[in-house]
Parts: structure tokens; sequence; C-alpha cells
């Protein structure tokens, strides 16, 4: 079995699940690796219950070749697909490719199409499986599709274009989906959660915009749940409120009846809120302005919740760096506390979680790595370094980079980064050309000129010159076998690192980062310098209509704790939220910190978004571009 799997090879089996209509196509892999393929067809290759090993595959290809069309392209294709179930992505190719394009009969193209897109998407060519989906021949013959056919090509379709981050191109596709379900039933009721999924990715201000415009009432209606329900997030009362006036206006409308799994829960999560919430936090020390700027975020969002609630939990704060944390854990309970906020050490969450349970719902501001599981009540919420990175990775990877070249000091923080990105990025197939570190700035400039190879290029010259015996014109050239370079890097040593790249011809090259690279701070002059740098970053940083951040704009403006302080905000917002991220798999949360959901491990992860330098400014960007890449 290939180890080439990721983000793509992932929505392709998710999709798999649902496009299987008369097309039931499994696979398992058994001891010792032998393979078995479920290519379930009768004789007269129509869908049936036969098993074959992988090893029987050729015997059977074979058997197809001396078939006519009809029956030799629909065993290819079953084969195909069954290959495609156990990840034997380079045998899957090489039997598609066997079938000519336009030898295919009409009534078997959509099938090719969608496991042409599909091998494209194991392949991480995403934009070329895109193009399959879009190709001229099958937008002809889309119309006169049978009903089969067009639910798995709009299913494949709508999961394509959410992974790649065209959301509203998703949401129509999921709409013209619904238009071909009976309503009621299973696959319906799986596109509606998915439809809501969708929607919900895009911002507050362009679900607005989309009620207001959309002119077809089943769209603006799914628009106008969605807008009410985000700008309600962190007032669940007055969530509740405009989600039952929705229910009343709009009667008819398919989910009326049947609620998206998070906002059936509302009523509940509003009995729950705690009566009391105890904040642990270290106030002496080395953790203590970090502490100050969690525990102002925390009390402005407690303050600014207060403000629209009829009643408001009290709030008791507490010292970690005074007290042993399992006792002032215990006296916080015994006080009364309902939820626990902290404490934000690891140590003191380490202590923590080897206690056989928690009294009740704990949010740690930090995560630790442990092979135990969690005890129950613990929830793990930090600014992962591991997270940005494996975003930077994957991002890279579906913008079609594959070869890349690592950048980051020699420090604790920067192996933490790279350790991440590296695994991410070959899990996904991609290949590190190399990894260089930084001490000082007085290394940059040797340290790119090295990694790029200018190096060599100039001691070619030298070498030609003197085999030659005479001056010769010649311009270095740095090494071209780099798609992207991951820099790891705060801003005072990227301001440097960037022009050095320009400088030794590789100024061209796409630079992806982490959030250091970017506090906040507004400095165009100094910043112009970090032009065309992309980075995931807090939503916090370019959103000054939020209340937490209205209110104490002026006494953060120019702190580097803003992160931490947005922290706290979402830690204080969040906790309403828990059960909901708990149960409903595809909630999420979107906050100052990024998008939020709840793991497995009862970790809250983050997806930040994206941004960009531009005449020295941070402005936020769109995660695609389209490309052609056929």
């Amino acid at each position: 079995m290939s180890d080439k799997t990721g983000f793509m090879l992932h929505l392709l089996k998710d999709a798999f699940k649902h496009f299987s209509h008369g097309l039931v196509v499994s696979a398992l892999l058994i001891l010792f690796g032998c393979g078995t393929a479920s290519i379930k067809e009768d004789a007269s290759g129509q869908p049936d219950d036969i098993e074959i090993s992988l090893e029987e595959i050729s015997e059977k290809l074979d058997y197809a070749d001396n078939q006519d069309n009809d029956t030799r392209t629909r065993t290819y294709l079953n084969v195909t697909h069954a290959l495609l179930e156990v990840e034997e992505i380079d045998w899957a190719r090489n039997t598609l490719a066997q079938l000519s394009q336009f030898s295919v009969p009409e009534e078997q193209y959509i099938r090719y199409a969608v496991l042409s897109s599909a091998l494209a998407l194991a392949q991480g060519q995403a934009f070329r499986a895109k193009a399959f989906l879009w190709e001229d021949r099958l937008t002809d013959m889309e119309a006169q599709a049978s009903l089969s056919d067009k639910i798995k090509l709009y299913e494949m379709r709508a999961r394509l274009l959410l992974g790649l981050g065209e959301y509203r191109a998703s949401i129509d596709m999921r709409l013209q989906l619904h238009s071909v379900l009976d309503e009621g039933e299973e696959e319906s009721e799986n596109n509606q959660d998915m439809l809501w999924q969708t929607l919900m990715e895009l911002p507050y201000a362009d679900l607005k915009m989309e009620s207001q415009i959309q002119q077809e009432m089943l769209a603006k209606g799914w628009y106008t749940l969605a807008a009410l329900s985000k700008d309600n997030q962190t007032n669940l009362g007055q969530q509740i409120s405009e989600v039952e006036n929705w229910m009343l206006n709009w009667p008819e409308h398919p989910t009326s009846l049947r609620l998206p799994a998070d906002l059936r829960l509302l009523k509940q999560l509003d009995e729950e809120k705690p009566n009391q919430i105890a904040i642990l936090l270290p106030f002496s020390g080395r953790f203590a302005t970090a502490a100050e700027a969690i525990r102002d975020g925390i009390l402005a969002a407690y303050y600014e919740a207060s403000s629209h609630a009829s009643e408001a939990p009290e709030v008791r704060i507490y010292d970690t760096s005074r007290t042993e944390i399992n006792a002032l854990y215990d006296e916080a309970v015994l006080n009364g506390a309902q939820l626990i906020i902290g404490p934000l050490e690891q140590s003191k969450i380490t202590e923590l979680s080897l206690r056989p349970e928690l009294q009740v719902p704990t949010i740690a501001l930090n995560r630790i790595a442990s092979a135990l599981a969690p005890p129950p009540g613990l929830f793990q919420f930090g600014l992962s370094l591991e997270d940005e990175a494996e975003q930077v990775a994957q991002q890279a990877w579906l913008d079609g980079h594959r070869r890349t070249m690592i950048l980051a000091p020699s420090s604790a923080n920067g192996d933490r980064s790279v350790t991440s990105f590296r695994k991410k990025w070959i899990s996904l197939g991609g290949e590190i050309t190399n990894d260089y570190r930084y001490k000082d700035q007085s290394a940059y400039s040797n340290l790119v000129k090295t990694a790029l190879k200018v190096k060599e290029s100039q001691q070619r010259r030298r070498a030609v010159r003197s085999l030659l015996g005479k001056s010769i014109e010649f311009e270095p050239r740095r090494r071209k076998d780099i798609d992207f370079i991951f820099l790891y890097s705060h801003a005072t040593a990227a301001r440097q690192i960037k022009p050095i790249l320009a400088f030794h011809y590789a100024g061209d090259i796409p630079v992806y980062s982490v959030r250091n690279i970017y506090n906040g701070k507004i400095d165009t002059k100094r910043d112009r310098d970090l032009n065309d740098i992309r980075f995931t970053t807090l939503p916090w940083f370019f959103n000054n209509e939020l209340p937490e951040k209205k209110a104490i704009l002026k006494n953060i403006a120019s702190s580097n704790y803003q992160f931490l302080y947005a922290l706290g905000v979402d830690a204080y917002h969040i906790h309403p939220r828990l059960r909901q991220l708990k149960e409903v798999k595809q909630a999420h949360f979107y906050g100052s910190t990024g998008t939020l959901h709840l793991d497995e491990s009862q970790k809250i992860r983050r997806e930040q978004i994206w941004a960009k330098f531009s005449r020295g400014r941070a402005i936020p960007v769109t995660t695609f571009a389209q490309k052609n890449v056929l």
C-alpha cells in the first residue's frame, strides 16, 4: 500500500463514502500484507458480491481485454476504484490510464470522470481534480445523466470545492444536490449537514450580504440562518431567540423541520451554564505577564457577555503560583466553581491530568504531550506552534508546492515548529531539500547564500575563469529545486532575511510563515521588507469591531501579548459550547484565535486565517488562487 497519505487522500476517502450509489466498492487490508479488494460485480459486469484478491486483478483485467468495450470499461473502472480504496495509487493510475477518455461509453463517463478526479486528489493535484469534474464532455451530458450519476457528481464537486476553500461554489453545489435528493432520507440529511458546515466557513459579513441579495428562497433561508447564528456565537440567549424567530419566519424551509445539530443543542447549553467560574493563573514568576494578559481577556469577554445577559456567573480568581495545584483546584470546587479556566503552566496541567476525573469542566490554557487519555472534564486549549506549522504544510501542499527549504532559528520553539512542519509535510508526500538554522543576524547572509547554493555558482565562475585564463560575463544563479520556503521567524529577523533572499536571486520563491512574524503593530516603513510573505495568524488582528478589542484597544495596541489576550477572550466565550463541540463532530466555534473544534482527546484545535504583507501592511487573504495545472 502506498504511504502517500494526507489531506486530499482523506478528502477522497470521505467522498467515496458518499458517492457509492450503485457502485458498491469497498476494500480492506488483511494480515501479512495480503490485500483483498471487494469488486462487487456479476458475470455481466453489474454490481454483485464477488471478492477477488489483489493478486487476481491482473488476471481479471486480461479477461476483460477480450470482452466488448462496455464490459471492459466497467471492469477497469471497478478495479481502479477498489485500488484507490486500498491506497494503491500508482496501480490505480496505471489501470485507469488503459482507458481512452474518448472510448468510454456515455453511460459510464461520469464514473470515469469522478475516478479521474479522485486519482488526481490522491496525488495531491487538487486543481487538476477540479478540471476533471468540469470537463466539457461531462458538463454537456450532465443534464441527461441518471439521477444516481448526478448525485455522485454533485457530491464529489461539493466536497472538492469545500476542500479548495471555494465555499460559495460548494454551497451552490449542495443546493443543487438538495434538489435531486428525497427530503427526509439519510442522503438528504447528510447533504444538509455538509451545507451547514460549509456555510459556517464564510465570514459573517459575507453571510449577511448573501442573505440580503439572494433571490432564490431556499438559499436565502440558509444564508439568513447562518448569518444570525454566527453573529450571536458569544450570546447564547440572543442566538436562541434569533433561531426561534427564524423558524417562525421560515416554516416551510427544510431546516425548520430539522435544525443543524449544533443549533438543536442551544437550549440545553443555556440551561447548563455555570453559576460560578474560577480562573486559575500564575500572577507571580516568569508567567505573570502572560497570565495578566489572559486574565484581562477573560474579564473583557465576561463583562461584554454580562452586559447582554439577565444573570451573570460569579467569577473568582486564584493564583496558581502560590499554592499546590491539586489543593487549589479542590478549593475552587469547594467554593462553588462549576467551571474552571486554567491553569496555564504545563507542569500543573500534567498534575491535574493524573487525576481519575475532574469534578467540573476545566479549560486548561496550554497543551501537554501525554500518551495517557485525559481524565473526563479536562479540555486543553492553547496557541500551539505545532498546529500552525501543520497548517502551513497543508496549505502549501494544496497550493501545489512539493519541494521546500526550511529557514528557522536554533531555538526550542524553532525546533518544535520545524519538527511539526516536517512531519506533516512528509506525510503529505512533500520533499524537504534542506533545513537551515541561524543563530544571530550576522549569519543571515551567509546562511541564505549557502542555502540557495549561490556560493557554488560563484565557485563555478572562478573555476571556469581559471580554466580559460580570462574574465567572463557572469550572473550568479540560485538553485532551482525549491517551490517555497518555510520561514519560522519573528518580524525582526524576517525583515533582514526576506531582502537577503531577493538579493541572492530568490525574490520569486514564495515564503510561508506563522503568527510569530506579526504582532499586530502597523509599521509600514519597516514591514515593506516583508512584502509577499504569507502567514497564518489570529483573526483577532483584523477585526476592530470586536467589543472586547474596542474596550482596551488603546492599552494593547502596542502590546506583544495581544495573542494571549485573544486566548483569554476565546477561553471565556467557548465555555458554554464545550458540550456542543463534543457531541457534534462538525461543530466549530469561530473565535478571535481561529476556527476552533474539539478532537477525540478533548484538545481544542485551531485553524487560523491567512494573511500576507503588501505595501508594508498585513492584510487577510483567501487561501486559494485559481490556477490551471493541466
